[in-house]
């Protein structure tokens, strides 16, 4: 006589009813999991990055600077502000005035094409001067300080075009 024949089956793996219940708590768990997420990054959200004189002032406290070369890169912080307020207070009005004539009905595209090139020439001569600025203040650095303010330099502009590519997904 065999197993099926005397009325008893022969079971393999879980009973459905444990099954069910083994993937409801799987599925709570999962939720539970991303409630908690979501929950912790809205009470924790990432710290606001540094503004350009606090990444500069952390940037001056690594480089070990004798007291000239602090009052060299105390004024180098302060010029290059000053120098990136103006540069927007110049190119903003102007990058307004593009994009004001681009919501007329009648877009003059000479115009637009003049206030994009009278931006990038601003742009490019505030570049210039924060090029000199900088080539000043790195002649006052040893080879070493010189070498961590590249480094540092390069790792931000890395990590602003990540960002930037993070935000236009």
């Amino acid at each position: 006589m065999s197993v099926t024949t005397a009325g008893m089956s022969q079971r393999r793996g879980l009973p459905r009813r444990r099954l069910l219940v083994a993937i409801l708590a799987i599925s709570v768990a999962l939720n539970v999991c991303v409630i908690a997420g979501a929950l912790w990054s809205r009470l924790h959200p990432p710290p606001a990055p540094p503004t350009f004189t606090e990444r500069f002032h952390r940037l001056e406290d690594t480089l070990d600077l004798t007291t000239d070369q602090r009052a060299a890169f105390d004024r180098y912080i302060a010029d290059m502000s000053t120098r990136g307020e103006q540069m927007r207070h110049t190119i903003e009005p102007l990058m307004d005035a593009a994009w004001a004539e681009l919501a007329k009905p009648d877009a003059n595209q000479t115009r637009v094409l003049q206030l994009l090139d009278d931006a990038s020439n601003q742009r490019r001569g505030f570049q210039q001067q924060a090029v000199a600025a900088t080539l000043s203040l790195l002649a006052t650095l040893t080879p070493d300080q010189r070498a961590k303010f590249i480094a540092n330099e390069r790792q931000f502009h890395a990590a602003q075009r990540r960002r930037h590519a993070e935000e236009a997904r």
